[in-house]
């Protein structure tokens, strides 16, 4: 009953929130993989379905679980465009549209269960958080060039997120914090290869991305195996060429 009712609610959702045009073709595996929404278009390039779920559902893709066993094998190329009455609001309503044409083209069916996972929990140091508070109306932006992130009204749930793709962490990392606002924020760290590397400290130095996170941000992870949702594929097919 509890499915039902959600998959009913997301329905509801959905109806409002779809692309004004999709084209979708099988992609060519040439090792790149890359998506970007930006001026009112979604552009995907070799995506693999579990990938495109991840995006639709604002999940890592470690959480999506089940399907067909083509769901990392196949990739996708997809144009879509957002329809202009929604374009200053892209990346915001960007997760249900998506959900909607994977709906519609994929006839994917999905639910939600908590599944226990390892992996780290993103809390609040004791002296408390040192970001500041955004009051801009903007889409979230994390920016990362190397060992450097910008975040420009960014949700803790966007960082989380993250930082779960970032190597020297290698695990699932949870939004813990309670922090519901959006921040503006810089974190700059070592990569521990090259700090095990060099032989003397200087002035220069960052310290690893464990501790930059506390010293810079305030934040700090903690290891932890707690429920977390993950998203269950009930159902999938290949979408016909367009």
């Amino acid at each position: 009953m509890r499915r039902l009712a959600v998959c009913l609610v997301i329905a509801a959702n959905l109806s409002a929130q779809t692309f004004e045009v999709a084209s979708i073709h099988s992609a060519k595996d040439d090792g790149g993989h890359d998506s970007d929404v930006d001026k009112g278009l979604f552009r995907a390039h070799n995506l693999t379905l579990r990938r495109l779920i991840a995006l639709a559902c604002e999940v890592d893709a470690r959480q999506v679980l089940g399907g067909p066993n083509w769901l990392d094998s196949d990739g996708f190329d997809i144009t879509a465009r957002i329809p202009e009455e929604l374009v200053p609001q892209q990346r915001e309503k960007f997760p249900l549209m998506l959900q909607a044409l994977l709906a519609a083209r994929f006839k994917l069916v999905i639910h939600r269960e908590p599944r226990p996972v390892s992996g780290y929990a993103l809390v609040v140091s004791k002296k408390g958080p040192k970001m500041t508070p955004s009051t801009s109306d903007q889409d979230s932006d994390l920016t990362s060039h190397n060992n450097h992130l910008t975040g420009k009204n960014a949700t803790m749930k966007a960082l989380a997120r993250h930082l779960s793709r970032n190597r020297e962490i290698g695990e699932l990392v949870v939004d813990r914090t309670g922090l519901t606002g959006r921040f503006n924020f810089e974190l700059i760290w070592q990569p521990e290869r090259l700090e095990a590397i060099k032989p003397e400290p200087s002035n220069d130095d960052h310290p690893g991305i464990f501790t930059a996170l506390q010293e810079q941000l305030g934040l700090r992870l903690e290891s932890a195996k707690a429920p977390l949702d993950a998203v269950i594929v009930d159902r999938a097919e290949k979408p016909d060429a367009n």
